[in-house]
C-alpha cells in the first residue's frame, strides 16, 4: 500500500537586524532555535519514508535557512522559492544580522538545490512579492501531498500580507491540519 506524500511547509521570522526595538528572533537564541526546527522536521519526518517527504521554503536568514538546512541533514529535499532574484533577495532577507553567516548559508542552499525545484518569481520588491511567494509555495506543497505547516512565528499579529502570520492562517484553511507552531518567545531569557 502506498503512501500519501508529505509536504513540510515552512515560513518564520528572520533573525533580528541589531536596530530591532523589541526582539522576536534574536541571534543570541539561533541555536535552540534551530535544535527545535530540526525536532520538529524530525517528528514530522518519523511518520513517513524521508524519500516521500519534501520541504517547502523561501531561504531568508533564520528560519526558512535553518529548516532547508535541517531537512536535507535529514534525508527530505527541499524546493526554495525566491519571490524575486537572488542579489535583491539577499539585500531585503538575508544580509544585515549579526553572525550566523547567513550569506554564506543562503549560497551553500541555493547553489545545491536543483533547478528544477528551485523557483524565482521575478516580482518587483513589494509586501506582495512576499505574498506570491507564500502562495506559489503553498500550491507546490499540496500538489506534491499532505501539507503540515511548521512555523517559527511568536503569535503576534502585524506583519501584514506576506506576513508569517498571514501565511500561518492561510496555509491552516488550506491544507485543513493545524500548523507546528515553535514560539521563538519560548527560547529568550527569562526577566
Amino acid at each position: 500500500m502506498a503512501t500519501e506524500s508529505l509536504s513540510l511547509l515552512f515560513t518564520g521570522h528572520m533573525v533580528d537586524l541589531s536596530d530591532r526595538s523589541a526582539p522576536r528572533f534574536p541571534p543570541g537564541i539561533v541555536e535552540p532555535v534551530r535544535e527545535e526546527i530540526w525536532r520538529r522536521v524530525s517528528y514530522h519526518v518519523g511518520t513517513c519514508d524521508p524519500s516521500d517527504a519534501m520541504g517547502f521554503a523561501s531561504l531568508a536568514r533564520g528560519g526558512d535557512i535553518l529548516f532547508h538546512e535541517a531537512c536535507r541533514a535529514l534525508g527530505v529535499a527541499t524546493a526554495v522559492v525566491l519571490p524575486f532574484a537572488p542579489d535583491k533577495f539577499i539585500t531585503t532577507s538575508v544580509e544585515g544580522a549579526e553572525g550566523g553567516n547567513w550569506l554564506e548559508r543562503f549560497w551553500r542552499v541555493w547553489e545545491a538545490t536543483p533547478a528544477a525545484v528551485q523557483y524565482m518569481l521575478d516580482l518587483p520588491v513589494s509586501d506582495e512579492a512576499y505574498a506570491d511567494c507564500n502562495d506559489r509555495l503553498l500550491a507546490l506543497a499540496r500538489a506534491h501531498g499532505s501539507v503540515q505547516l511548521i512555523a517559527l512565528w511568536d503569535g503576534a499579529g502585524g506583519g501584514g500580507t506576506g506576513g508569517t502570520g498571514d501565511f500561518v492562517q492561510r496555509a491552516k484553511e488550506a491544507s485543513g491540519r493545524e500548523p507546528d507552531i515553535i514560539d521563538p518567545k519560548a527560547f529568550l531569557p527569562q526577566n
